[in-house]
């Protein structure tokens, strides 16, 4: 027999942490050049000498054109060892809850309505803690995530031929 859940809307400040006290911003004078990834709004941006975070969290577009435009990703999963600056909301994953379908869920999203900046596009901390996430049982989302890692992984293979 086989079981299935409804999935539950949430909000997701109640499916993740906001690590965003944790970013530090280096200007490209104060870069010391390096092996580790220094992460921006869209993904790597530069490669520096030290790391503030060492484990796989999700990355979330804070301000810039793409968030409209979506021209490169707007979230995204960050591992190993890596610096983040002020411009992407680092995002740890709550237990009952796994990164990739986070990331997933947030990639494919349409974030024009919870953009809160005039000039130029922004999603602000509190809006981004109220933006409603579909949720499965963390065993379907494992599922989901884990079909998504094996697609990507096929994507770059054929990409790379």
């Amino acid at each position: 027999m086989i079981v299935t859940y409804a999935w539950e809307q949430r909000k997701l400040g109640e499916c993740v942490t906001f690590l965003d006290t944790m970013r530090k911003p280096l200007k490209e004078s104060d870069r010391e050049k390096g092996i580790y990834p220094y992460y921006g709004a869209s993904g790597i941006v530069d490669y520096v000498s030290d790391y503030i975070f060492d484990e796989e969290l999700v990355l979330l577009s804070e301000d810039g054109a793409n968030i409209t435009d979506r021209n490169y990703p707007v979230c995204f999963l960050a591992s190993g060892k890596y610096w983040v600056n002020n411009h992407a909301h680092v995002l740890k994953v709550n237990a009952e809850n796994e990164n990739n379908f986070i990331c997933n869920s947030l990639e494919r999203m349409d974030f024009t309505q919870y953009n809160s900046g005039m000039a130029m596009p922004k999603l602000n901390k509190d809006v981004c803690h109220n933006i409603p996430l579909f949720c499965p049982v963390y065993e379907e989302q494992k599922q989901i995530g884990d079909f998504f890692r094996h697609l990507d992984s096929l994507i770059t293979l054929h990409q790379r031929k």
